[in-house]
């Protein structure tokens, strides 16, 4: 169950080792489903308890206009928006048209193709951040599981530390994709997702990772690419990993 009111899918991401001999630093990176359904308490707590000084949000554009940021939208934080997108939409939902024959890793990999100023931003986002961030979509798991596992990534951890880490709240996923019954811009249109959706499989990331490594010599080169150089995951990592 999530530590605060409101969130079925929240968790901190820190205490990872890296290939460097440091440990990702506690208490800095945080990430969760839509914080829309946050109790005024729960809200409280990210702010005044954890601390949360910056919200990248990567939700399109319609569904933080339509679903809304709940009641942490009107206490102190810096909100980014960083629009991940997901393709074809089926009708006027938030849900995604998805690959029949792969549907997990083709719609990752999408997220680079067709968004990557987003999904390098989270990186650039972060190593200009100060204090704790939060990280979040709808259900929290695969635009947030890739924006967690890049920024894993340019840190220097182990990639089955990452998997792990994609992988560590199958419940709260599937809670939240049951969630999206409920929301405005997902409704019934959530019958049109496959069940591999609803699973939170670590092949999936590992062969997304395993892709990027192909295209682009791993996710540093991704970000590269993209205009995400080394003085950015510089930064990054003074940011997040505990000092030497």
């Amino acid at each position: 169950m999530s530590p605060v009111e409101g969130l079925l899918h929240f968790r901190g991401v820190g205490g990872l080792p890296t290939a460097g001999g440091r440990r990702v630093r506690r208490g800095l990176l945080f990430r969760s489903d839509t914080p829309q359904f946050l109790s005024p308490a729960g809200a409280r707590h990210l702010i005044d308890e954890l601390g949360i000084r910056t919200v990248l949000d990567l939700r399109l554009p319609h569904e933080l206009e339509r679903e809304g940021r709940g009641p942490i939208g009107t206490l102190p934080h810096r909100h980014r928006h960083l629009p991940f997108q997901v393709g074809e939409l089926v009708g006027d939902s938030s849900v995604g048209v998805m690959d029949p024959d792969d549907p997990m890793v083709s719609t990752y990999l999408n997220y680079v193709d067709a968004s990557p100023e987003a999904v390098t931003g989270v990186v650039a986002e972060r190593a200009a951040a100060d204090g704790p961030t939060l990280v979040h979509c709808s259900v929290g798991r695969d635009r947030t599981g890739v924006a967690v596992a890049v920024v894993l990534e340019a840190l220097g951890v182990p990639r089955e530390e990452v998997v792990a880490e994609y992988a560590a709240d199958p419940a709260g996923a599937r809670a939240g994709m049951e969630r999206l019954r409920t929301m405005a811009t997902y409704g019934e249109a959530v019958a049109a997702f496959p069940p591999a959706a609803y699973e939170t499989d670590p092949e999936s990331m590992r062969r997304f990772l395993a892709v990027l490594d192909d295209r682009y010599g791993g996710v540093t080169g991704m970000l590269a690419a993209h205009g995400v150089g080394p003085d950015v995951v510089g930064r990054l990592r003074d940011r997040l990993l505990e000092r030497t």
